[in-house]
Formats: structure tokens, C-alpha cells, sequence
């Protein structure tokens, strides 16, 4: 299917799903149109997905806890969960346990990436904020935030298994127990 159809197909509907979740309505059309987007970002992909309804619902999904999250109307930890994903015959993930692991295993980055991780990704503060706080440029911000990730999927990467999808859902994750690292999931 390609992204005209997909959009003449299921915009009208995401839209609903999308009204029911975000009262204001230039913000909620912001998010379809965002969603038209990442269609067309993925226009290679779609061929390759199994269950494009799902795959949409996916993606308006995460563009509505993002909202949330930088109107700071939720919290990562909060009513995310209150946002329900119509039924759809998705796959299987394990982004929650994920990330849970992922809030312990930032304890083992350096106090600098770590605070870079709490600051940029846990408590959503704008990379220009956080340059002023370190006395960096945005560049050097970006870079700092940037290795801080890399550092920590090292970190996981190090003690478990984590297979991701089309989609970057997390669809595979278990511990490495054979190879004994410091970094054990089962410790998490």
C-alpha cells in the first residue's frame, strides 16, 4: 500500500483516536499531520510491515505520549498507560521492562552522562537549556546527550539481549547469562 492510500485509508480514523486522547484541536491535528509524515519517512518500510493498521497506531500512540510529555502534562512514569492502543493483532514488546532496566542501568554511566540521561530523556529538559546549564553550545549539548545514550545502550547491550523491530519496539529482551557481565538483568 502505498502512503496515499495509507493516509486516504486510515487518516479519518486516526484522527478520531487522536481527538479522543488530546481535547485541543490544532494540537491534535498537529499530531495527524505529524503522523502523515512519518508515513512518508517510511515510504521504503511499508512494504515490509506486517500489520500497517497496528504500525499506525503505533506511531500516533508515541506522538500523543510525547505530547504529553512536553506540555509536562504527564510524567514517563504517570498515566501513560491510560492511552489505550485500539486491538489490533500487535506484536508482543517489552519497552517497559526496557526501560525500567535502563532507569537502573544509567547508575553505572559516569556522573556526567548520567546526568545528561536524567536531564535530557528522564525529566524532558530542550538540549539549549541544558547547554546554558553546562556552559556548552547546543552542538556540544547535543554531542554530550548523544554519547550519554550511546554509553548506556552499551551498558544494556553489555547484560541482555535486545532484539528491536520495524518499528523500534523492543521484541526480544532477555539477560546474557551466559557471558556473567557486571551488568546482569536478573540485578535490575
Amino acid at each position: 500500500m502505498c502512503p496515499e492510500e495509507l493516509w486516504n485509508t486510515y487518516s479519518l480514523e486516526l484522527k478520531g483516536y487522536i481527538m479522543r486522547h488530546v481535547s485541543d484541536k490544532y494540537e491534535a491535528e498537529d499530531i495527524l499531520q505529524e503522523v502523515g509524515i512519518r508515513i512518508q519517512q517510511n515510504t521504503n518500510k511499508i512494504k515490509d510491515i506486517a500489520n500497517v493498521k497496528a504500525w499506525l497506531y503505533r506511531i500516533t500512540y508515541n506522538l500523543i505520549v510525547d505530547y504529553y510529555r512536553k506540555t509536562k502534562k504527564l510524567s514517563l512514569q504517570d498515566d501513560i498507560n491510560e492511552i489505550s492502543v485500539p486491538d489490533t493483532p500487535a506484536q508482543e514488546n517489552y519497552n517497559k521492562e526496557t526501560a525500567e532496566c535502563l532507569l537502573k542501568l544509567v547508575e553505572y554511566l559516569p556522573a556526567t552522562y548520567k546526568e545528561a540521561i536524567i536531564e535530557s530523556d528522564y525529566n524532558g529538559k530542550k538540549q539549549n537549556m541544558l547547554a546554558q546549564k553546562w556552559g556548552l553550545s547546543n552542538s556540544g549539548s547535543k554531542t554530550r546527550i548523544q554519547r550519554a545514550r550511546k554509553k548506556l545502550k552499551a551498558v544494556l547491550n553489555s547484560c541482555c539481549e535486545v532484539k528491536p523491530d520495524h518499528a523500534g519496539n523492543i521484541i526480544e529482551f532477555h539477560s546474557k547469562e551466559s557471558s556473567r557481565t557486571e551488568f546482569s538483568c536478573i540485578n535490575c
